[in-house]
């Protein structure tokens, strides 16, 4: 093969490479492209109507379920005394589990936790509610940290590390 053959093979492949890796799809998605922007988790929905001192908890599973794992957990000084585990077992499509939760709630606003677990449709997954419990004291309403503006536009919450001195 001569020079000039393969100097213009190698010119033309250098000029296909470009066309060649250049997809026709969009490389930045819109908000159009994606209207759902919530986290993948377990398909389920949870309700509360919680008052002083119980709750009434209620799950609605939107897809069929094993292996489900129902656990209640409390933050801010909130301590659950019903069972830990309320719930266990496998659940259809569109079925409902209701149960009562009793618990001592800590000072002011604390936080009643409802983490589900289970199989869907093959995949693990979980998702986890939590659900005020009470007012908040004059303590836990001081805004900590400071706001600022990011590059987008939105606001951002810059908070002290939990080990700040």
């Amino acid at each position: 093969m001569n020079l000039k053959a393969i100097a213009a093979l190698s010119s033309l492949l250098a000029l296909a490479a470009p066309v060649a890796c250049t997809s026709q799809s969009k490389s930045n998605p819109t908000s159009a492209d994606s209207t759902d922007t919530r986290k993948a988790g377990a398909p389920v929905r949870v309700d509360a109507k919680v008052g002083e001192d119980q709750a009434r908890i209620a799950l609605r599973f939107e897809k069929a379920a094993t292996d489900v794992q129902v656990q209640l957990s409390g933050v801010d000084g909130l301590d659950v005394k019903s069972a830990p585990t309320p719930v266990t077992g496998s659940f259809t499509q569109d079925s409902v589990s209701e149960f009562d939760v009793l618990f001592a709630p800590g000072e002011g606003r604390s936080l009643l936790v409802v983490t589900v677990t289970g199989t869907f449709d093959g995949a693990h997954l979980s998702r986890v509610f939590s659900f005020d419990v009470g007012t908040p004291t004059a303590e836990q309403q001081k805004a900590t940290g400071t706001t600022v503006t990011g590059d987008d536009g939105q606001p951002i919450k810059v908070l002290p590390s939990s080990n700040a001195e």
